[in-house]
């Protein structure tokens, strides 16, 4: 009887929608259900369509539903919504049916249920067919960019969205291995050839020398809804990733501070209840070695576990003469983490997750490039210009791996009052110690005779933050609205060291190892505190115009922010110099966008962010900086066309960037910067176009493109006291990519697939005041595999893959080095030559 109890309950929970006298099975009706739990989909489509549904809570847990939009019968619709999952709806009366779960889902192809004015509707198709899920349509994208499950198409955003299979296919498991280009307006490289902190740019705007404490990103890194304040440490290894958002553009009204440029939005996936397994082995050239587990346990006492490992390594691809010094670009990386999801009822969750991870890499190694004019270049005779990509060293020298220490606890509370209000709080403590050690071989001293060469810069950074934010998701009938509360903290501390760790001969034919002064104190050392609040809302007003075509959104936020540091050392001794920021604001957005069809969407979107001011630690007299602040307004359109088989994309911005922070070098001493708000008005324009096309079963085709122009105001030089043109870094003028796939029918063997992507953009600046450019490239890579091979309980996939098919060289980044006693010359680092491995992933 109690079993009966609970199956009736939850039956209750599913069976909504109650129907007439007249069986509702033959109606046509308009549904707009969105992609979302099994459990909250049934119940809203329950009370669209006026038929029972009833199903047990157990056969529920863990199954995400397809999304269903526009007019068709329940039956077609239903088998939409249930397409592809472990679940299927039986008719059960006049007016109900009854989702079970089944082994396997039958692999049935139907129509587009996205344009219903373009195509009506036609039966599926009843025939088992040897194809893939969705095979005669592109997937729908869910993306949570306005901080709720909604689609792609749906949301007036230039945005891309990467999946777990996209994110694996593309060889993408880390910040690091977006350096690729992939998405052509996201570009990431390491800091000056560093594997310690990166710096990321988009729509021309990025985070400067970011690896200063006191200085902010210019694109907000968020993981599973937390803000990540430092871009130290994001060298780890990523965890399970369900999906990547690249938010383009100022994102101040929802993701706040220090998302002038756009924001990074990464979400993991969550335990699903069930025992599973997820085992992946991977070897490559370079000596490189990967073991990567995703291990979900069953459910115990109404909790489900998940976790998460990681064990990576690679040698690096430039020899180190000096026996038993690491080489450069080398790396080793292991991680864990432990993620536990507590459902007490179907409308209250509650996700824990601690994660702990280790990133042992050795920086780039720096390349001699052009060479100032009229000025000395005393190499001596084992020095010389690079001017291609090297294989080995010039001369061998210490050198050893950044580590990176990163680890956190989240937790994520999460109550659906009813359909449409949810209440959400995140809350998480994190913490990363970075290591950096950086071994310029003879690049940046040059050669005197009996002098010292080799210098090795030293460095650490410790940080730990704490944040909280609040959401409230809701809707009305014809508003949506969002409200949320943020809390951030921070603190971190920092130190740098350099010295010379070569010795050279009379003559400049040998040299002797110097070691690493005893006790020596740090050149510089700094403190900072960071403390963010901000409460926002954003509505959505659709009124009851042309059809409910029209939608209406604005969005506030304000935002209070206060910092406060100091150089607690300079040059070797104790400093008292300090700075303060404090800031408050009202960061407004809005957009209207229209609905030309099911299948097409136009918008306007206006926005305003910011980001903080701060000190730059590389100056001698910790010269503070003020904030800066974007100004964007961007058009676009959204189309799905021929029965959603084909996708078209497009966004036109224009961009008024005012007081940006810029970075100046002492040409006589260049580890001395300087910071200052430009006067005047950058302005930035620009084209985002993103392109996908399955004209046959299985084959699909992706493009993406972006063109920018910008001009920069004139800055004061605050070293030589002159106006002079700067420029954006990582801003190439075009930038592409492509790919194409084709998965094959299902064989008695497994399902074959082959991929092919490249990726091109011109050449940019690394560094505001450097003319030196990098080269413009194209690269292509591969990948082709076996999936879904039957053995024992479970699948075996099987895949080779190739990084830089043709082994293109090009310049990733450069910086100019010059001043007494240096090489005067331009660093430059380049990519990795072709890399190639097998992969082996067994799942069940």
């Amino acid at each position: 009887m109690m079993h009966s109890l609970k199956f009736a309950l939850a039956c209750g929970v599913a069976g909504i929608g109650l129907a007439g006298a007249v069986p509702a099975f033959a109606q046509k009706r308009d549904f707009d259900v969105p992609s979302m739990p099994a459990s909250r989909a049934i119940q809203t489509f329950a009370r669209q369509s006026g038929v029972s549904l009833l199903a047990s809570g157990e056969a529920l847990r863990g199954v995400t539903t397809n999304s269903v939009r526009g007019k068709a019968e329940v039956q077609e619709a239903l088998d939409e919504m249930l397409r592809g999952t472990s679940l299927k709806a039986t008719k059960s009366g006049d007016n109900a049916y009854f989702i079970r779960s089944v082994p396997r889902p039958a692999k049935i192809a139907y129509t587009s249920y996205i344009d219903r004015q373009a195509a009506p509707i036609t039966p599926p198709l009843v025939e088992e067919i040897p194809a893939q899920k969705n095979d005669f349509g592109l997937e729908e994208i869910i993306v949570t960019a306005q901080k709720r499950a909604e689609s792609l198409q749906k949301t007036p955003i230039s945005a891309t969205a990467l999946g777990s299979a996209q994110l694996e296919t593309l060889g993408i498991s880390n910040i690091n291995d977006m350096t690729s280009g992939a998405i052509p307006s996201l570009r990431v490289a390491p800091f000056s050839g560093r594997a310690s902190s990166y710096n990321i740019t988009m729509r021309g705007i990025a985070s400067g020398d970011a690896a200063q404490i006191s200085r902010d990103a210019g694109i907000a890194i968020y993981v599973d809804g937390v803000y990540l304040g430092r871009v130290q440490g994001l060298g780890s290894e990523l965890f399970e990733v369900e999906r990547m958002e690249i938010l383009r553009g100022p994102q101040g009204t929802l993701f706040g501070r220090n998302a002038v440029g756009g924001a990074l939005n990464i979400v993991s996936k969550k335990p699903t209840g069930e025992f599973g397994l997820d085992q992946k082995f991977e070897v490559s050239n370079y000596e490189g070695r990967g073991l990567v587990t995703h291990l979900n346990l069953p459910k115990f006492a109404g909790i489900s576990v998940k976790i998460d490992g990681v064990l990576k390594r690679r040698d690096g691809w430039i020899d180190n003469p000096l026996a038993g010094a690491k080489d450069w670009n080398s790396y080793s990386r292991r991680g864990i983490r432990v993620s536990a999801l507590w459902e007490p009822t179907e409308s209250l969750s509650f996700l824990y997750s601690f994660d702990k991870s280790r990133d042992a890499s050795a920086g780039g190694y720096e390349q001699i490039g052009e060479l100032i004019p009229a000025v000395s270049h005393q190499f001596g005779p084992l020095i010389q210009q690079e001017p291609r990509r090297v294989t080995r060293g010039r001369l061998g020298a210490p050198l050893e791996p950044s580590i990176g220490k990163v680890e956190g606890h989240g937790l994520t509370a999460s109550l659906q009052v009813n359909d449409d209000l949810e209440i959400k709080s995140i809350t998480a403590y994190r913490k990363l110690s970075q290591t950096t050690y950086d071994q310029a071989a003879g690049a940046f001293y040059g050669f005197s005779p009996n002098g010292n060469s080799g210098r090795t810069s030293l460095a650490d950074v410790d940080q730990d933050q704490f944040s909280q934010e609040l959401q409230i998701i809701g809707s009305l009938d014809r508003l949506k609205y969002t409200l949320g509360a943020f809390y951030y903290e921070e603190d971190a501390d920092d130190w740098a060291y350099s010295f010379r760790s070569l010795a050279w001969n009379a003559t400049g034919t040998d040299y002797s190892i110097v070691d690493k002064p005893v006790n020596a104190p740090a050149d510089r050392a700094s403190v900072n505190h960071s403390k963010s609040t901000a409460l926002y809302g954003q509505l959505t007003y659709t009124p009851a115009l042309f059809d409910d075509r029209l939608h209406l959104t604005g969005g506030l936020r304000y935002t209070k922010d206060k910092k406060r540091g100091g150089l607690t050392t300079l040059r070797g001794v104790p400093s008292t110099l300090a700075y303060r920021f404090s800031s408050s604001r009202l960061d407004p957005g809005a957009s209207i966008s229209f609905d030309v069809s099911n299948a097409t969407q136009v918008y306007l979107r206006w926005g305003v962010a910011y980001r903080a001011g701060g000190a730059n630690s590389r100056s001698v007299t910790f010269r503070s900086f003020g904030e800066e602040e974007v100004e964007s307004w961007e058009a676009g359109l959204k189309t799905e066309f021929w029965n959603r088989k084909g996708r078209f994309n497009i966004a036109l911005f224009d961009m008024s960037y005012r007081d940006i922070q810029v970075d100046f070098v002492n040409p006589a001493t260049p580890t001395n910067f300087e910071t200052m708000n430009a006067n005047g008005t950058a302005k930035i324009k620009g084209i985002e176009i993103d392109a996908a096309l399955r004209p046959l079963p299985g084959l699909t085709i992706d493009g993406s493109y972006s063109y920018l122009h910008y001009k920069m105001p004139l800055t004061l030089n605050p070293f030589t006291g002159l106006p002079v043109t700067t420029f954006l870094t990582y801003t190439p003028k075009h930038a592409a990519s492509s790919s194409i796939q084709y998965r094959f029918a299902e064989t008695a063997i497994g399902t074959p697939f082959i991929h092919f992507d490249g990726s091109y953009a011109t050449g940019s600046h690394s560094f505001p005041g450097d003319p030196y450019k990098t080269d413009s490239y194209f690269t292509a890579n591969s990948r082709i595999g076996l999936e879904e091979i039957l053995v024992g309980p479970g699948t075996l996939s099987s895949s080779f893959w190739m990084k830089n098919i043709f082994n293109e060289q090009h310049k990733t980044s450069t910086v100019l080095v010059s001043g007494n006693g240096t090489t005067n010359a331009n660093w430059t680092w380049y990519n990795m030559p072709r890399t190639y491995g097998v992969e082996l992933r067994y799942r069940f």
